[in-house]
């Protein structure tokens, strides 16, 4: 997952447990449930939220989310904007996940030809957005960390709760192993050791 560094946990993982053969695949937001459910990975480090019902989750930490803008928009050089400053610009995202949000969604009806395979759907295609001025969108700071760019600068955002970074597995899975990778991921990166969803 973007803006996770995992090089050191599967390193200490190795050590612990040699005879497991560990690959690390990286995934990318909008495929993460697909890569658990398919069993293409027996873990993975998430954004929630995800269907507990579905998924074994360990809360990691929370991560606070910044505002992508085009380094030409009008508030590119504040340090901290809330999300109420931003209802006259264009969200570039799934509103949804901006609840906190009120102002214009991205239509397809203003691009040129109007169809919906114009709409950016992945996280290069709606940072070249942001990048040409169409509009924001809202990103995981670590995510905006791994995407850095000379024409879009990250501002810290108020006004909307951070996401929580988990460790996921399916519910149908369920190997002595994970638990162990679980014990050393929760020592890496914290949390108090309650799984959701179990």
């Amino acid at each position: 997952m973007p803006g996770v560094i995992v090089t050191p946990i599967v390193r200490q993982f190795r050590t612990l447990a040699p005879e497991v053969n560990v690959q690390v695949l990286h995934t990318a937001l909008t495929d993460q449930v697909d890569h658990l459910l398919d069993g293409r990975v027996d873990v993975c480090f998430v954004r929630l939220p995800l269907p507990v019902d579905t998924f074994d989750i360990v809360p990691l930490f929370p991560e606070p989310r910044v505002a992508a803008l085009s380094d030409e928009h009008p508030m590119a050089q504040a340090r901290v904007v809330d999300i109420a400053e931003l209802t006259p610009y264009r969200l570039l995202q799934d509103a949804g996940d901006v609840p906190e949000w009120r102002g214009t969604v991205f239509h397809t009806t203003s691009l040129r030809n109007g169809s919906e395979a114009d709409r950016p759907t992945t996280i290069e295609e709606s940072l070249e957005a942001v990048a040409s001025s169409t509009g924001f969108i809202v990103v995981p700071a670590g995510l905006a960390d791994f995407y850095r760019r000379p024409d879009i600068r990250y501002v810290q955002l108020t006004g909307v709760p951070p996401r929580m970074v988990a460790l996921a597995y399916t519910k149908n899975r369920k190997m002595p192993s994970i638990d162990q990778f679980a014990k050393v991921v929760i020592a890496a990166l914290g949390s108090d050791g309650s799984a959701i969803g179990r």
